[in-house]
């Protein structure tokens, strides 16, 4: 783990991104942020952050796809994810299973939905 902890922002909504990463460093993280899946992607593996923050609906490679890459690579597998989206169900095919599960299911340490408060939020990813 690095000190301070490194959170890299997953985002393609700029001005989400902007709050939650000033939050972040308000908090004591270092933030980097990245506005797709692809370029996120690259920036995991140049970064090795302690904690991913993943939209899930974006463009190029959307964020399920993208922890299924960062869950197959070696140098990335153990790096911690935690969905954050405003999509109430984010994976419709799966009506009834929990977003919580889902989430776990597919590699990731959780689901915060973005409308919650950003206190709530920060108690959730704290590492």
């Amino acid at each position: 783990m690095h000190n301070p902890p490194v959170i890299l922002i997953i985002d393609d909504d700029l001005g989400f991104q902007e709050i939650i990463s000033t939050k972040l460093k308000r908090n004591g993280f270092l933030v980097a942020e990245a506005t797709n899946g692809k370029e996120g992607i690259e920036k995991a593996l140049n970064l090795n952050p302690d904690l991913i923050l993943m939209d899930i609906n974006m463009p190029d490679l959307n964020g399920t796809e993208a922890v299924l890459e960062l869950k197959k690579n070696p140098e990335t597998k153990k790096i911690g994810v935690v969905f954050l989206t405003n999509l109430n169900e984010p994976w419709p095919g799966l009506k009834g299973e929990p977003n919580e599960k889902v989430a776990r299911d597919l590699g990731a340490k959780g689901f915060i939905n973005k409308s919650e408060d950003l206190d709530k939020i920060m108690e959730k990813v704290k590492i």
